[in-house]
């Protein structure tokens, strides 16, 4: 004698645990996309150096990315760009630069080593920058280059804040190179 369950009783309990198991997960969790608040902007002008932003490998992925240790970084998997970072980077550099004074010529090269939000709570951009003028009669060739490493804290928890506080320090790096090439 074999101890089976009928097969409308052994239907119900089957049921029943699928049911439970889709209750336990929460259901499919939703996508978030981000796209930096001054890179929807045009610039103000047309007249502005050429620009190129290049990422750090790390950085150059879907995933908005979180540092969660000194030395470890975890890019989000539900919480992703909209559009690859450095066209972003880009077009908020430009409309950013526009709105601060910089010059009408010449290429601005930046190399953007960290974008992310910290363990500390807080969101950082480092990186580096070159800028070379377009030779002219009146003028030598100027070249000028620096570096950047700020924060700026958030003031609540989530990633809306976190992509905010990154457009808010991205725009203080183009007043930066800007006043730097005045």
């Amino acid at each position: 004698m074999t101890n089976r369950l009928p097969l409308p009783l052994a239907a119900l309990l089957l049921a029943i645990s699928a049911l439970l198991g889709a209750c336990a997960s929460g259901g499919p969790a939703s996508e978030h996309s981000y796209l930096l608040p001054a890179a929807g902007e045009p610039a103000a002008s047309d007249r502005l150096p050429r620009v190129r932003v290049d990422v750090a490998g790390y950085l150059d992925q879907a995933g908005v990315v979180v540092e969660t240790a000194p030395t470890s970084v975890h890019a989000a998997r539900r919480h992703l760009w909209a559009e690859p970072l450095p066209s972003q980077l880009a077009r908020a550099l430009r409309h950013h630069l526009a709105a601060a004074g910089a010059p009408e010529q010449g290429r601005l090269s930046v190399s953007v080593t960290r974008f992310q939000g910290t363990a500390d709570g807080n969101a950082r951009v480092s990186g580096q920058w070159h800028y070379r003028a377009e030779p002219s009669e009146q003028q030598e060739d100027l070249q000028r280059s620096g570096r950047f490493d700020l924060t700026r804290p958030l003031s609540r928890d989530g990633y809306p804040e976190l992509v905010t506080r990154l457009d808010a320090a991205w725009r203080a790096v183009a007043q930066q190179i800007a006043a730097a090439l005045r």
